[in-house]
């Protein structure tokens, strides 16, 4: 079942499902007329979607801004899961109910196509069908009102107005050079007529195979290549990529240019659908100069601070290899914040052109644009990775054991910190070096013990100790790792018990403390916290098993 990107989203949906059913027919029906017009690259207040939905006020300000592109997703998730509690019936619905192959018919188009307009504001209910099943469906008011809005990209999907003589001439003439003299094949001859009438290749397929039964003798679609299949189109894409021009490619297959261009223009274009792009979305990026307003901000930040000599001083005992690490300087907070919102700024460029593009008509020129992003991405990316390396060291070596590689602990962690720069928020307010530092301690706490288990040869071992200056620096690595353990542990208890245990075995700056000493500081018996302390350990070796 579809998830809820945005978890507000879906909690004002498990509310909706609890309120009277007349009111959840309302709110339904404002749902959908405010799927409709939310826009895909705009930002909206959380406390602005409540009221257009159910018309209350909420006490508390939620300034809160939505990106437009995650609420088309999760409102028409809403509607679908909203319809289902109320068991509408196709039947008994006030306006027609129009199924996916209905819709797809009436506009000429494929069911693929029918997913992406739900995915730009087509709201979809679940009713009950004459033959008892449950299916999506679409209120014939909404398909219309999604028309009037969405009109002009609607007739490019497929145009669906009555061709004149002319033009199936002119369409006629086109394909029969195409699939003669071009050898394009059917798929490509109705893709590029299709983009040069502004209608949808189906509707260019179906006047071709229309003309080709009435005239057997000067069939069109008999003299096209034959279709390529996915092995020769990754084939050819994989040549070009090699550095083989498309005219070489085209003489060796026995292709037409075209169709060795169309075949790597969609193995490109299927890579970039297939990577996953998530963003943490902010008000500047949906102001026109946002691009301009970013770079500036950046900018400000460029020159570097002077450093601390802390912060360039290199451990003694860190391999020769690794010392480089330390002479890139760390971010400030300013120049932090910049390249994270400049980072997410290009994923959301991506994101919206990526969503914009109509995958039957993208061209080379598209795509150059959507790789030029995320290349941006992976720049911005790795200069934030590089300043950060360190930390991965650092931490790393804390839970360096006997029998663990000290570079296999950070290539583990490295790639703890490449995930942690994927989710980093700078809105939340905390450093990345902190919130960095967590994710790594929490990645090593699960690692390590994996590492371990596997059984680590004698060579791997003595590697780990080649790696630090002398045992003495084993031995605090082990100790800092088991405090760290023990710190884990006492996240499972309650507050008190925390503080108990931290009193009475020093875990705190104030040092070991009697029974007597934490009671009178806590205001409990002496009795009071010996049992306090015997639960606690309890969990925490139930914890440990």
């Amino acid at each position: 079942m579809p998830k809820f990107r945005i978890d507000k989203v879906g909690d004002l949906c498990r509310q909706m499902s609890f309120t009277p059913q007349d009111a959840r027919l309302a709110q339904l029906a404002a749902a959908e007329e405010l799927l409709l017009e939310l826009g895909a690259d705009k930002a909206y207040p959380f406390n602005f979607i409540v009221f257009r939905i159910t018309g209350y006020h909420p006490k508390k300000l939620d300034q809160t801004l939505l990106t437009g592109m995650a609420l088309q997703h999760d409102l028409g998730l809403l509607i679908e899961q909203v319809s289902e509690t109320l068991n509408l019936s196709e039947a008994e619905s006030p306006q027609p109910v129009m199924t996916i192959d209905d819709v797809a018919q009436r506009f000429n188009v494929t069911s693929k196509t029918i997913q992406r307009w739900r995915r730009r504001g087509l709201g979809a209910r679940r009713f009950v069908f004459k033959d008892g099943k449950r299916r999506v469906g679409f209120m014939l008011g909404t398909v219309e009102r999604f028309l009037a809005i969405h009109h002009d990209q609607v007739i490019r999907a497929g145009n669906f107005s009555q061709a004149t003589e002319k033009e199936k001439a002119e369409i006629l003439r086109r394909a029969r050079r195409l699939a003669g003299h071009c050898r394009c094949c059917i798929s490509e001859i109705s893709r590029r007529i299709g983009w040069r009438f502004d209608r949808s290749p189906l509707t260019i397929a179906h006047i071709i195979r229309d003309h080709d039964q009435a005239n057997p003798q000067s069939a069109i679609f008999k003299q096209a290549a034959v279709e390529m299949s996915p092995e020769e189109r990754a084939q050819i894409a994989a040549a070009y990529r090699g550095g083989e021009g498309i005219g070489q490619i085209a003489r060796r297959t026995n292709r037409g240019k075209t169709a060795v261009y169309r075949a790597v223009v969609e193995e490109r274009l299927a890579a970039l659908l297939r990577r996953k792009v998530r963003f943490i979305d902010d008000p500047l990026y949906h102001q026109p100069d946002a691009a301009d307003v970013v770079e500036q901000i950046v900018s400000q930040e460029e020159l570097p601070a002077e450093a601390k000599p802390e912060e360039m001083r290199i451990p003694r005992d860190l391999p020769a290899y690794l010392q480089d690490l330390y002479r890139t300087p760390l971010l400030t907070r300013g120049r932090e914040r910049a390249l994270f919102l400049k980072l997410n700024f290009h994923k959301y460029e991506f994101v919206i052109a990526r969503r914009k593009l109509e995958p039957q008509f993208a061209r080379a020129r598209d795509l150059n644009r959507l790789e030029a992003i995320r290349h941006r991405i992976a720049e911005v990316k790795n200069r934030i990775v590089r300043a950060n390396l360190r930390l991965v060291v650092s931490v790393a070596r804390k839970h360096l054991r006997p029998g663990l590689s000290l570079m296999e602990l950070i290539s583990d962690g490295n790639f703890t910190l490449i995930r942690a720069v994927e989710s980093f928020d700078i809105h939340k307010g905390n450093r990345f070096s902190t919130y960095a530092t967590f994710a790594l301690m929490k990645g090593f706490a699960r690692s390590v013990p994996e590492m371990l288990s596997r059984g680590h040869e004698a060579v791997q071992s003595d590697t780990a100790l080649e790696s630090v200056a002398d045992r003495g620096e084993v031995r605090r690595a082990a100790q800092l790792t088991d405090r760290d353990e023990v710190l884990q542990l006492m996240s499972r208890l309650e507050r008190r018990e925390r503080d108990v245990i931290a009193a009475h075995f020093g875990l705190s700056e104030a040092g070991p403390a009697t029974y007597a000493q934490v009671g009178s500081r806590m205001g409990l018996s002496k009795q009071r916290v010996r049992q306090i302390e015997q639960t606690a350990l309890a969990k925490m070796r139930g914890g440990r098993g």
